[in-house]
């Protein structure tokens, strides 16, 4: 896979600081030919120019090549001035344009335990699960020296970027996200996993200023994930830790039969 791809974004994670690329954003995603999983690493999203920066759901052309540094099957590097921006896949028809692309038996695993075989098998890092019942969301804080040692990490980068290009500030999260949920596999002991959608690192910038910002996280976490709603999991693994998996974004039709995987 070496030249133009269509490929569907899903899920973009927050931005991390980066020593080697400033930040970095990890992107997921349907490539059109396959209906498979790939991931989009690293992407520094907040210094593309404005025709390149595309939005979750949106079709992308761009040139991508299988990563070198990363063994992971599904990451690959793309070509920054190679992206082309497409439609905006919406939320209307009942969302079928979505569920089309992005629930189909390349992408669906019926459990993380199933998925975490699949990667002990065959190196697998991205899959997408519909799991059998959200538990609980928490917002758990940072320690004070991770968040400082964050901090001078960011200090550090920041101050060796080049003359010629643009400072970006970035606003470190000082909590972690937390979505403890259960698989529809009799094995499943429960899971609690990160969230690091980027959705959910704005909303908190937008809502901080309030008394009730936290409250106002899990109303929007509980209302993707509540009886109303078909909440599918993205999820994606660590390099360094292939076994642990977090939570890239999440797909939230409305709830109705049971979507063909054909």
């Amino acid at each position: 896979m070496n030249d133009n791809h269509d490929i569907l974004v899903l899920a973009k994670t927050y931005p991390e600081i980066s020593r080697k690329y400033t930040e970095t954003v990890c992107t997921a995603g349907i490539d059109k030919a396959t209906k498979k999983l790939v991931r989009l690493y690293p992407i520094r999203y907040r210094y593309l120019t404005g025709e390149s920066q595309f939005k979750k759901y949106q079709w992308i052309k761009v040139k991508i090549v299988k990563a070198n540094s990363d063994s992971r099957p599904e990451s690959y590097n793309l070509f920054d001035d190679t992206i082309e921006l497409g439609n905006i896949i919406g939320t209307g028809d009942d969302w079928a344009e979505r569920e089309k692309w992005i629930i189909n038996r390349n992408t669906l695993f019926n459990s993380v335990e199933e998925l975490k075989e699949s990667q002990e098998n065959n190196g697998t890092s991205l899959g997408i699960v519909n799991p059998k019942e959200i538990l609980d969301f928490t917002i758990e804080e940072k320690s004070l020296d991770e968040i400082n040692e964050a901090e001078i990490k960011k200090k550090s980068v920041l101050s060796q970027m080049g003359l010629f290009e643009q400072n970006k500030d970035i606003e470190l999260l000082p909590f972690r996200l937390v979505l403890k949920f259960k698989c529809n596999n009799q094995n499943c002991k429960t899971h609690n996993m990160s969230i690091l959608d980027w959705e959910f690192g704005q909303l908190y910038r937008n809502v901080k200023g309030s008394i009730d910002w936290e409250q106002k996280i899990k109303d929007k976490v509980m209302r993707i994930c509540s009886s109303k709603k078909e909440p599918y999991l993205i999820l994606g693994n660590l390099a360094k830790w292939p076994n642990i998996f977090c939570i890239l974004g999440i797909f939230y039709p409305p709830k109705r039969r049971q979507l063909p995987l054909f």
